[in-house]
């Protein structure tokens, strides 16, 4: 992982980047305090009429049954003008926790977007039993898919379309791991038992 602050490399178990110092607390110091945020969907800029919510949680649970490994959630905030915008996503994203106090460290594999609806960016980041596999190459085309209709102010169109491009990303990552892992797959003949205790792939 790397730092959300300086983007030095950052081990999971670091009290704080060695480069610039930061961590949970002075970042906590910095922005005071910490958003309500519910898993699904949170609207604390309240620009998500009713219908919308319900899409929302409609693409957001027909995600996480294709990937029940996963969990996704997205937050709707106006940020002050000049806010760190990775800094803060990775503040709230470790303080509120949206994968549920059971899922901490290598058992985070949620998925976490912040839109900012005053400055019209987005971030998208992944807890740390995603960050092995998905980095910023994977998640920077997600976030280009939905930048525009972000920028309409089409929120629930972007997120459809970030979870759409996001699925894709994933399948890929999944089909590549066999080879990430240096596994091959065995070839059996028809009717054969496999080896015990092997895996084909």
């Amino acid at each position: 992982m790397k730092c959300p602050y300086c983007d030095s490399p950052l081990l999971e178990d670091s009290p704080a980047c060695p480069r610039c110092g930061l961590t949970l607390e002075k970042a906590g110091a910095f922005f005071g305090t910490v958003p309500r945020l519910l898993r699904g969907v949170s609207d604390a800029a309240g620009v998500l009429k009713a219908g919308d919510i319900r899409r929302l949680k409609g693409a957001i649970g027909k995600f996480e049954r294709r990937f029940p490994q996963a969990g996704f959630t997205v937050a709707f905030m106006p940020l002050p003008e000049g806010t760190p915008g990775p800094t803060y996503t990775y503040w709230v994203f470790n303080r509120c926790n949206p994968a549920g106090e059971l899922h901490q460290g290598s058992e985070n594999r949620h998925i976490f977007l912040l839109v900012d609806t005053a400055g019209g960016d987005a971030r998208l980041t992944v807890g740390y039993g995603l960050e092995p596999f998905i980095g910023t190459q994977h998640l920077r085309p997600c976030l280009e898919k939905a930048q525009g209709l972000f920028a309409a102010g089409d929120y629930t169109a972007g997120v459809i379309a970030l979870l759409e491009e996001l699925e894709v990303t994933l399948r890929a990552v999944v089909a590549e791991l066999p080879r990430t892992f240096g596994l091959q797959r065995i070839e059996t003949t028809p009717g054969a038992a496999e080896p015990e205790g092997a895996e084909a792939w």
